[in-house]
């Protein structure tokens, strides 16, 4: 009886010494940040650096800029009656289209199918 009594006192024992610390602050480190590495152009003998040549933004008058200005409020205006127009019709303002392009047929509860377009049976 002393043996085992002997075994488990040092088992104890052993995972006193062995068990966790409180009071170790060790955090794993974070990873280091990977940076997105840019390409440098390659330099040969023979060829230079040329300059791009791009339009500058300041380079504008006010009136051009009114001009544009008023130009895309004429298209947004007139993509917005589009959509009103579109909006009229039975498909989007009758609610018993369900979001198909015809009314859909009502079948009697044992023939009625699953629809795709609506996710409902009828």
């Amino acid at each position: 009886m002393k043996k085992i009594y002997l075994i488990v006192f040092t088992i104890f024992l052993s995972g006193l010494a062995f068990g966790q610390n409180t009071r170790d602050t060790d955090t794993p480190k974070p990873p280091r940040p990977q940076y997105q590495s840019t390409k440098k152009e390659k330099k040969s003998l023979l060829t230079f650096k040329k300059k791009k040549k791009g339009t500058n933004a300041f380079t504008s008058t006010k009136e051009e800029e009114v001009a544009a200005f008023r130009k895309r409020m004429k298209q947004v205006a007139k993509k917005k009656q589009k959509e009103e127009k579109l909006s009229k019709k039975p498909q989007y303002s009758n609610h018993s289209y369900f979001g198909h392009k015809r009314p859909p047929k009502k079948r009697p509860p044992g023939k009625q199918k699953f629809c795709k377009v609506c996710k409902l049976k009828h």
